[in-house]
């Protein structure tokens, strides 16, 4: 937002994807006790072009007013934290987080008051109302607790519309006396916090080395200093987010902590036009800022950049160095977050362990039900069977005494017999089987024990992890080819660049020199060359290479076509070569046998993969003219092979899964550091 007219109102910014984002300010006198209110009217609605490449992501609604009060550490932009109630345009209310239906919407060329009440005597203390041409138009609304007893400044928001702001004398009076808040008395009222003694806002730079703590540094301090701004791609990112415009979470090969990739599929946006307006328009609004550029920030060329841009009176340039030995408050800050995240990690492999033991659990208890359903069911049928028997045996004695008298009643039919195979003795005919009550034995015994429920494990941090001064991010700083391609001129500020002071915030300016050395002596091992290209003398090597090979091969292929035409007798008679070293002649040796008469493809390939790596060793150190680099890291072979031999480079082709394993084939011509990991 800009204001103008003395502050009186305030426009919006709607160039280079501006409009999507909403803008704030907040008064610098705040209420902490009595009744008060203030005005706002919008004058003016825009609808700015979204260019040829419009999207249809565009956040709804395009106009946008919300105005309320907020403390002075709260957010600029209302309804983030519980530090701030407002009401919006659209007819909702946010107590916090909160966000519920209240009134109707509100309109152009409408006077809009908020009323606050902080009169301990009022039937309606501690409440906030809004007021439309004077009219009630929502019931009192409380504050909530977190806000009791605390000063409160007037705060708007607005996106596409131009806004005016009064605080006295009211354009449109309330129904009921009530002063507005340019009317307070010093008792009711509290400035908000100062610019420093001598009149100048800071523009801090921070300057640290990539991925070693930089925006940790940076986020506790802007939790210390919340009145600092920051500056730089991921503060727009996070302003997008927070105006309600969607970002793809999936990050994309462009995609780093410095630099990131917004994703939101507005054109004017993702291509940071927004940012760069903003790089003009923020020395012109006198604030503190904090510019979070890390890779800017180390380079001498680009810090005189921002050191012109912010080079005015009412600001005082620090060059803030975060680099060396982190104090011990930073490094316990980062052992408890490490210590966190594995104690979370244990605990989901706990809850995990516990579901699959109560899934055992229960499984095991379906079993036991399913067994003992068979067993009930084995004795129904026995039971069964032996009734239908006894039933049988009845029916045939009864059809005796029918058919033979007396006599042949008296003689015992046979009653059938009734067998359950279970591997044990047969059932004998006419009885059941009943399991007896055998009495168990120590050994054979089933012991029920409980089990023992798994306590929730407590992690520790191991003494490697206590050494850890830094929190690796899933996302680095810089992109590789950023990085490789700027580290080298990386330096500290000197005196003489236009800061107007210099502070070290870890370590001495020494150490801080001595580390950023050691650093970029690291990374010239650890980092490709991404600019590097092949020389003329490599070409003119290759070449002659070339040459040299196909002349061999022609000569393999001669002598194999003259050794057709020999007899066995005279292939019998040459001699076999003892040293292969002395031979002064490879192309004639024996008989006028080339050394590598008998060479096949695989041969061929480890023959031409150790000169290809002897050239590539000795043209790097020669093309990157840098003693400092000692050349090329065993990880960065294959990406070197393809900048020089314009081939890929693929280990399995060798029948092998590491760079590693196919340099020992070829150990003779070319190692690796044990050390370093760079090729020799």
């Amino acid at each position: 937002a800009v204001p103008s007219l003395g502050g009186k109102v305030l426009m919006p910014l709607t160039e280079g994807g501006l409009q999507y984002l909403m803008a704030g300010a907040r008064c610098n006198v705040g209420i902490k006790t009595g009744r008060y209110f203030y005005e706002v009217k919008v004058i003016e609605t825009l609808n700015p072009s979204e260019g040829l490449q419009r999207s249809n992501r565009t956040p709804m609604p395009r106009q946008l007013l919300k105005l309320g009060f907020s403390t002075l550490d709260a957010p600029l932009l209302l309804g983030e934290t519980d530090e701030s109630v407002s009401f919006d345009s659209e007819g909702f209310f946010y107590c916090g987080k909160q966000r519920v239906p209240m009134s109707q919407r509100l309109c152009k060329d409408q006077v809009i008051a908020v009323l606050l009440n902080l009169d301990q005597s009022s039937p309606n203390k501690n409440t906030v109302s809004l007021f439309r041409e004077g009219v009630r138009i929502t019931p009192p609304q409380a504050l909530p607790a977190g806000l009791s007893g605390k000063t409160l400044y007037p705060h708007v928001c607005f996106k596409n519309i131009t806004v005016q702001a009064n605080f006295g004398p009211p354009m449109v009076p309330l129904p009921f006396k009530c002063h507005m808040v340019g009317q307070a008395p010093a008792s009711d009222a509290e400035h908000g916090v100062a610019p420093a003694s001598d009149g100048k806002y800071e523009v801090i730079f921070p300057i640290a080395v990539p991925d070693e703590g930089t925006f940790d540094w940076l986020d506790d301090f802007l939790q210390k200093n919340p009145r600092y701004v920051e500056l730089s791609d991921r503060a727009m990112g996070e302003w997008a987010e927070r105006s309600g415009v969607a970002r793809n979470k999936t990050h994309s090969w462009k995609h780093c902590n410095d630099k990131p990739d917004l994703q939101t599929g507005l054109p004017l946006l993702d291509d940071f036009g927004a940012r760069k307006i903003l790089g003009v328009v923020a020395p012109t609004q006198p604030r503190n800022y904090v510019v979070m550029e890390i890779k800017s920030n180390l380079l001498k060329d680009e810090r005189q950049q921002f050191i012109r841009r912010f080079k005015r009176p009412g600001f005082k340039l620090v060059a803030q160095v975060v680099m060396g030995e982190p104090p011990a408050e930073f490094k316990a800050a980062v052992h408890q977050i490490l210590l966190e995240e594995k104690q979370k990690k244990a605990d989901e492999e706990w809850q995990q362990r516990k579901a699959q033991r109560e899934t055992e659990r229960i499984l095991r208890a379906r079993e036991k039900e399913m067994e003992e359903v068979r067993r009930r069911a084995e004795e129904e049928a026995l039971q069964r069977a032996q009734a239908e028997a006894n039933a049988q045996a009845e029916a045939v004695r009864a059809q005796l005494i029918a058919q033979g008298g007396t006599e042949l009643a008296a003689t015992e039919p046979a009653v059938p017999s009734v067998e359950i195979i279970d591997g044990t003795q047969p059932v004998p005919p006419g009885e059941v089987k009943h399991e007896k009550d055998v009495p168990m034995t120590e050994a054979s015994q089933e012991k029920k024990v409980e089990e023992v429920e798994e306590p929730r494990p407590v992690v520790t941090l191991t003494d490697e992890e206590k050494a850890v001064c830094f929190k690796q991010k899933a996302t680095s700083d810089l992109t590789s080819w950023t990085l490789g391609g700027n580290f080298a001129r990386f330096c500290l500020p000197d005196a003489d660049e236009g800061f107007d002071e210099i502070r070290y915030g870890w370590s001495p300016a020494e150490q801080c020199k001595e580390h950023l050395h050691k650093w970029i002596l690291k990374n010239k091992i650890l980092c490709r060359m991404e600019d590097i290209l092949p020389s003329d003398w490599f070409h003119s090597k290759a070449a002659e290479w070339q040459k040299v090979l196909a002349d061999w091969h022609s000569k393999q292929g001669e002598f194999a076509a003259k050794q057709a035409y020999e007899t066995e007798e005279q292939k019998e008679e040459k001699k076999e070569i003892v040293d292969v070293m002395a031979v002064e002649d490879i192309c004639n040796t024996v008989a006028a046998e080339p050394l590598f008469a008998k060479f096949t493809f695989e041969d061929w390939a480890l023959l031409s993969l150790r000169l290809e790596l002897h050239l590539l060793v000795h043209s790097f150190r020669r093309d990157a003219n840098d003693e400092e680099r000692v050349g090329i890291h065993e990880n960065h072979l294959p990406f070197y092979y393809n900048k020089y031999y314009k081939k890929t480079f693929n280990v399995k082709h060798y029948g092998v899964e590491t760079n590693l394993a196919l340099l020992s084939y070829i150990k003779d011509t070319v190692q690796v550091n044990p050390e370093t990991s760079v090729l020799q």
